[in-house]
């Protein structure tokens, strides 16, 4: 995933990743505060060619990107359907804010690799002011490990993003936080009759 601070610069560098290897765009668009966003996934050495390829043609336009090898199997589906996922185990509720899309991919990775958590949701961008959100379920040791791998990614991370990366911890979560929970985090939602 890339994360672009100027529109053109975007579409040349998407343009720029296709064109250089065989890759599947996952997503792509304008988030609020006017970046560019492009996510895309392939074969691993692919993958790498048209990242380099997008780096190098958007130059220092990118805010933050990340090049995840193996991408745990549930972070596309999550910010693909944007469907909020529902979990049988624990009464944890971890909660993790990134001032960058890429940043917030490349730490719940590593926290889904790590610890034995569901991802209950995960925003990229939209109606976050460019931020995103991942919130993650499960019990307080596990919820606690998870939270302590996301630090420890972005605490390591070159990312450009100004601002800081915010976690809470809620264990024993009340059942009304639970059933907030299964509904998402949006404020407003789109009504569907």
């Amino acid at each position: 995933m890339l994360q672009i601070t100027d529109v053109p610069a975007g579409f040349r560098a998407l343009d720029a990743l296709v064109k250089e290897a065989p890759v599947e765009i996952l997503a792509t668009g304008t988030v609020q505060c006017g970046h560019y966003l492009i996510a895309f996934g392939g074969q691993v050495e692919a993958a790498v060619r048209a990242f380099d390829r997008a780096l190098q043609i958007a130059g220092d336009t990118v805010a933050d990107s990340v090049l995840l090898a193996d991408a745990e199997h549930r972070i596309v589906p999550a910010f693909r359907d944007g469907v909020v996922r529902a979990s049988s185990r624990g009464d944890t509720l971890g909660v993790v804010q990134s001032p960058s899309c890429p940043l917030l991919i490349g730490a719940v990775d590593s926290a889904l690799k790590g610890a034995e958590v569901d991802l209950l949701e995960l925003r990229v961008a939209e109606g976050l002011g460019g931020k995103a959100l991942a919130t993650l379920w499960g019990n307080v040791h596990d919820v606690e490990a998870a939270i302590e791998l996301v630090l420890r990614v972005t605490r390591r991370s070159a990312s450009r993003a100004s601002g800081e990366v915010t976690t809470s911890i809620i264990p024993n979560a009340d059942l009304d936080v639970q059933r907030a929970m299964s509904t998402g985090t949006r404020f407003f939602r789109e009504w569907r009759g």
